[in-house]
């Protein structure tokens, strides 16, 4: 991103222009799919600004300097909803709106949760929700789930578990 004027530097972006035209520029994120052993994910019910009204979203934060996006990933967990994962497996990279925003989300499957509990910089309340993974199609068509990052994780996350089941099941025992 060569040659682009700050148009507006915010706390957690700005608005730039270069030769292409005007776009949003902030950090890194990394999001989160906990699954619970009972084949939950734990969503969160956070304030939107931009809409004016909570959303559903995954666990995820922006990636601090120094700090690898899965580090990202399980210190967010951690934050948000009091777990930690012994086992972090990575889903995929998206840009969640390539044409005007440089940020990267970096997907994750958290399993194997247990009680690590860190204090988080959340300035607002955080509500947790356990849903089936089988069955979160029904929290979109309803309305009530409309991130598209977590929709995308969700499937991913489907299908990698999927995957790993059948290759699991073609294993020669």
């Amino acid at each position: 991103m060569t040659d682009a004027t700050i148009l507006y530097e915010g706390d957690y972006f700005s608005l730039r222009s270069n030769a292409y035209g005007e776009f949003v520029q902030n950090g890194n994120e990394a999001l989160a799919v906990p699954l619970t052993e009972q084949n939950e994910v734990i969503l969160l019910t956070e304030p939107s600004p931009a809409f004016g009204e909570p959303v559903l979203v995954l666990p995820g934060g922006a990636t601090e300097a120094d700090e690898d996006h899965s580090e990202t990933a399980i210190r967010e967990l951690r934050e948000e909803i009091g777990l930690a994962p012994n086992r972090i497996d990575f889903l995929g990279e998206l840009q969640p709106f390539a044409k005007y925003f440089s940020m990267r989300s970096y997907l994750y499957l958290a399993r194997d949760l247990i009680p690590s509990p860190l204090k988080g910089d959340e300035c607002y309340p955080i509500q947790q929700e356990k849903v089936a993974l089988s069955t979160f199609e029904t929290l979109i068509q309803s309305g009530r789930l409309r991130d598209a990052r977590t929709i995308a994780a969700l499937y991913l996350a489907r299908a990698f578990l999927a995957e790993q089941q059948n290759k699991h099941s073609e294993d020669p025992v």
